[in-house]
């Protein structure tokens, strides 16, 4: 397990998944991408506007602020003489989870979960068993409290 992808929400526990990412990566010698999806621009999709100004400016801000939290994030392992590197994508979350996996050819995936009941599954759908179903490597679900 020497390459592992950490995929995390910002300002939903990320810091118990790179807990847990350090801790295996401290006994396997592995290296850790840290992979932020911030949600895809509205002219990204066919037909749709990309809104006022002030709100694709606060998106560009938003994903700044999210970026620097990263690269912070990466930095922070780094100084723990652990190899870490930050990845900011935007798009459909499990589409770059599923590429970054590709990309660095990724041995195990971290993320978390989040307990939902089964009408929120079935109406909305699991992103983690699509990533389940879907990759061909490890994937360690981490449980994380959901906050408002």
């Amino acid at each position: 397990m020497k390459k592992i992808l950490v995929a995390i929400n910002i300002e939903k526990n990320a810091d118990r998944l790179i807990a847990k990412a350090e801790e295996i990566a401290q006994a396997f010698g592995s290296k850790i991408w840290i992979l932020h999806v911030s949600e895809p621009d509205p002219d990204d999709y066919l037909g749709l506007e990309a809104g006022p100004q002030y709100a694709q400016d606060k998106r560009v801000e938003n994903r700044k602020k999210e970026g620097e939290l990263v690269k912070r994030m990466a930095e922070n392992l780094r100084q723990k003489n652990i190899e870490a590197e930050a990845v900011q994508l935007k798009g459909s979350t499990v589409k770059m989870i599923k590429k970054e996996v590709q990309n660095i050819n990724a041995d195990l995936l971290i993320a978390g979960h989040h307990k939902k009941n089964f009408f929120y599954d079935m109406f909305v759908g699991s992103i983690k068993q699509e990533l389940i179903d879907d990759l061909d490597v490890p994937v360690l679900l981490v449980p994380v409290k959901h906050r408002s």
